[in-house]
């Protein structure tokens, strides 16, 4: 079983703006309380252009299998830093299905690690953390870097 690509989209990452500053320019209607500057420290470095490939399932994946995918189709994992320009760069993807961007995970209390989800409806945008152990629903999807 395999995903199919939907869609690439650009970014250009600046590599100066910390988490919180990306997360208000997100202009969010809800985003999770965990997802701080401490937990998602990002890195200063030189601007750089970046692509994002979508991928589909026509199941229920798991993380594990979505970072298959992605090794098959020769994508690298997405970066905490790709799932806040995308949020800011390309609001209305997230009104469609939820993008899933399965970066390294962030351990939090409870032993849990989570990823980065951007979630919405046409009125309402939100920046969630989800566990990454879960099996995903089939209408998620994954953002790659090509």
């Amino acid at each position: 079983m395999h995903g199919t690509a939907s869609k690439t989209f650009s970014l250009y990452l600046k590599g100066r703006l910390t988490t919180s500053e990306l997360v208000r320019l997100g202009n969010y209607n809800r985003s999770d309380n965990w997802i701080t500057d401490k937990r998602f420290p990002l890195k200063k470095h030189k601007p750089v252009n970046r692509t994002v490939e979508l991928i589909e399932f026509d199941y229920d994946p798991t993380s594990d299998e979505v970072l298959t995918e992605f090794a098959r189709r020769g994508l690298k994992r997405p970066t905490c830093e790709d799932a806040f320009y995308f949020g800011i760069r390309h609001p209305e993807e997230q009104g469609k299905h939820p993008v899933v961007f399965l970066h390294e995970p962030v351990l939090l209390p409870r032993g849990r690690h989570f990823v980065l989800v951007l979630i919405g409806r046409a009125d309402k945008r939100g920046l969630f953390l989800r566990w990454f152990g879960r099996r995903w629903r089939r209408y998620y999807v994954f953002a790659g870097i090509r």
